[in-house]
């Protein structure tokens, strides 16, 4: 991540090599880090969240910010509304390190921590439990439910929603966020699904380099003449494109 590649998206071949990229994404499934700004992130967020007019989404928003900003709104009304059966919120409970009741592996031992509210427009399930493995599990049986009720889910039907990373970098070390979302990715790619995860911070930041090996791609929000912009870091293959429209 410190070098964010020799090649751009300038040259016909690199071009070639993102589209083919994206493409294998949407169809194997994909885990996405979403940085920069919050007011850029809106546009970014809707569009992973894919359209649902001609085809069926199941989308999973997991909430653990409980100060959710005008954007993150927005971004939950693309799937609350759409079909309301397709979609479920999982809220985590902020915690601090000094009260949250987790080791620094993020696991407790508990079975307990977790609550169930119904309303007219999506289920959700509240976790009050600070550990990782007690979210991580929830977030499982979530995908599960959906598995369940799709008779199998197909390529790019789930779409997930992680609307922050602060406060679990918070509450844990680096090496436990690290940890918990490479199984939460793996556990998303497994069902060919895509969850993009919003992280406030700058592309050069440490956390963002720390990270970066979870993910196939970072994607950086910016606004430009007061439009939202992105451009896209595929991990593994060392390309970065020019910054695009959204």
């Amino acid at each position: 991540m410190q070098n964010r590649g020799e090649n751009s998206a300038h040259s016909s071949e690199t071009a070639a090599v993102f589209t083919r990229t994206l493409a294998g994404l949407k169809r194997r499934g994909s885990g996405l880090l979403l940085v920069g700004p919050q007011p850029a992130m809106g546009r970014a967020c809707e569009r992973f969240l894919g359209e649902s007019k001609t085809e069926p989404r199941y989308r999973l928003f997991v909430k653990t910010d409980g100060a959710t900003c005008h954007e993150q709104q927005k971004c939950e009304e693309v799937g609350v509304g759409s079909n309301d059966e397709n979609v479920k919120i999982i809220e985590r409970t902020t915690h601090t390190r000094s009260t949250a009741a987790v080791s620094s592996t993020g696991y407790d031992g508990s079975n307990h921590g977790i609550g169930h509210s119904h309303d007219e427009e999506s289920e959700t399930t509240v976790v009050t439990s600070g550990s990782l493995a007690r979210l991580g599990i929830t977030i499982s049986e979530a995908i599960d439910e959906f598995e369940r009720k799709s008779d199998g889910l197909q390529s790019g039907e789930l779409r997930v929603c992680f609307d922050s990373l602060v406060p679990l970098l918070g509450e844990h070390s680096d090496e436990s966020v690290f940890r918990f979302l490479h199984i939460l990715a793996a556990r998303v790619r497994n069902v060919n699904g895509m969850i993009h995860i919003h992280l406030p911070t700058k592309m050069d930041s440490a956390t963002v380099n720390t990270l970066a090996p979870v993910f196939d791609a970072i994607v950086e929000v910016s606004m430009a003449g007061g439009e939202p912009v992105h451009r896209w870091q595929l991990v593994r293959q060392d390309v970065t494109t020019d910054w695009l429209s959204l």
